[in-house]
């Protein structure tokens, strides 16, 4: 149970702010909404009710619920209005010095037993705390976006915060029926220790021509079942929200991942912030899938990861035919043929055809079947080109795959792809974050899949992948990078060592 009946959002007039307090009115606290904005409090207070009667609608509360709820809440443009409450979370703008300055003011206006919260997402909690005059009674509660909808509340203490602080803090996100989960005060705390350094690796992997945004979604869609495409979500979250995590983040982390990409700098310059600006990363423009296709003949020199067990695609196979596709590694040029057609594994389509800036149109296309581990193949084919790759070669090696009913994207010839060139820093992250006590295995996956929708964690995902194969992909790509990223985590080192 908690003690806490009254509480404040400072920052109300914020889509974040306002999403905590319909959290806690919602959970019947009295709950004063703050903001030096009037007019953005009132903008607040309509999408709240809004918000409140499409839960009517959908039989989720009654009517009386809402106007009981909505009774709740009332508007606060004073800080002497929150004197007496209880609990006071503030979701204002990502500034230290801002969050300090609050926080001092609020010591000398709330009572001795009021709790400070702060939903910071890359800032420290000790830091924070050390302006407000009573640092063990300042906890960190981080909300997911849209806090109104999802439940999630990472939870953290900064070095002095009381036990019994934090345990009143923990009853009350579970009073209004969130989930936490209990992580370090550490940059970015578990969500944001992920989700910062992935984005720029994303809108990276863009600058360097590795592939559209287009075909970065549905990579990761496909080949990893998320519920949404990292290049919406930046869309989504706004670029130029982008590059204020960044530079809160890397000035603390010093990980080269979380400097903020020029690209990104530059679309924000340029007005390209994401929905908010009606322009971004996505371009919305998609080839049509094809409807036709050539025929195609299989050559085998051993094990495919692609397609291990046959299956309809193998067995449409035909003698001779206009493209060739060669499976298990083995390569043999064919002028003669449309297009040849080479499965991939770790190495790059270089390998193969050799690495000749001179040369003419080449009829050569890579191709990867994107596979955690030893799981099932996935739908995603993973199509790679070379900056000769004849056109018609690439097309003809999309219409097979196409077709046949893959999800086919297109990238060139850069170690790791898409996928693994995007998630196994992400995974090297993340047992690196459980070797230093960060959160616990449980939590991390619990908080990547109730936070971003993904459907299994990276600690899950990696470690059923196999942790020698992870060590092996990211042991290629970083011969390949001599990025830092991609260096296997202690766990994937042994993983290996016990293999061999």
């Amino acid at each position: 149970m908690t003690g806490i009946k009254t509480v404040a959002v400072c920052g109300a007039g914020g889509t974040m702010g306002a999403g905590i307090a319909i959290v806690a009115a919602r959970a019947g606290f009295d709950t004063i909404c703050f903001d030096m904005s009037a007019d953005a409090l009132a903008r607040q207070r309509g999408a709240a009710e809004k918000f409140f009667g499409k839960s009517v609608e959908k039989g989720r509360m009654t009517a009386e619920d809402r106007d009981a709820t909505l009774a709740r809440m009332s508007d606060a443009t004073d800080l002497e209005a929150l004197a007496d409450c209880d609990l006071v979370i503030e979701a204002i703008f990502e500034n230290l010095d801002v969050k300090k300055e609050l926080f001092g003011k609020l010591n000398g206006i709330c009572k001795e037993s009021t709790i400070f919260a702060s939903n910071t997402s890359t800032l420290s909690i000790t830091e924070i705390a050390g302006g407000s005059g009573r640092d063990d009674r300042v906890v960190g509660m981080h909300f997911c976006l849209p806090a109104q909808v999802m439940k999630l509340i990472e939870m953290s203490r900064g070095i002095n915060t009381s036990d019994e602080t934090f345990d009143a803090a923990w009853a009350w996100t579970e009073a209004c029926k969130q989930i936490p989960v209990e992580t370090q005060d550490k940059p970015g705390f578990i969500l944001n220790a992920l989700l910062v350094p992935f984005n720029n690796d994303v809108i990276r992997a863009i600058e360097a021509g590795l592939c559209s945004a287009e075909d970065i979604d549905i990579a990761i869609k496909s080949g990893l079942g998320y519920k949404m495409g990292p290049c919406t979500l930046l869309d989504l979250i706004g670029l130029d929200t982008q590059v204020r995590l960044g530079e809160a983040f890397y000035p603390i982390t010093l990980d080269k991942r979380a400097a903020v990409p020029p690209l990104c700098r530059r679309m924000v310059a340029a007005g390209r912030l994401g929905n908010k600006s009606g322009s971004g990363l996505l371009t919305g423009q998609t080839p049509p899938k094809a409807t036709e296709a050539p025929g195609y003949a299989i050559v085998s020199a051993g094990g495919s990861r692609s397609f291990p067990e046959g299956g309809a695609f193998l067995d449409a196979a035909s003698e001779d035919a206009p493209v060739t596709i060669h499976l298990g590694g083995g390569f043999a040029p064919d002028t003669g043929k449309t297009a040849v057609v080479v499965e991939l594994d770790t190495e790059c389509l270089g390998v193969h055809t050799g690495e000749s800036l001179n040369g003419g149109p080449s009829n050569v296309v890579g191709f990867a079947r994107y596979r955690n581990g030893d799981d099932a193949p996935s739908n995603l084919i993973e199509l790679v080109r070379r900056p000769q790759t004849d056109p018609a070669a690439l097309a003809a090696a999309r219409a097979i795959f196409e077709v046949a009913g893959f999800d086919v994207v297109v990238c060139a010839d850069q170690p790791g792809r898409i996928v693994d060139r995007l998630v196994r820093p992400k995974y090297n992250d993340a047992l690196r974050f459980l070797d230093e006590g960060l959160a616990t295995a449980a939590d991390m996956d619990k908080t990547c899949c109730m936070g971003l929708g993904y459907p299994d964690g990276p600690l899950e995902r990696v470690t059923r992948g196999g942790l020698a194969r992870h060590y092996d992909v990211s042991s290629a790509i970083l011969a390949m990078t001599g990025q830092p990223g991609y260096a296997p985590a202690r766990a994937a080192v042994v993983a290996k060592t016990r293999e061999g």
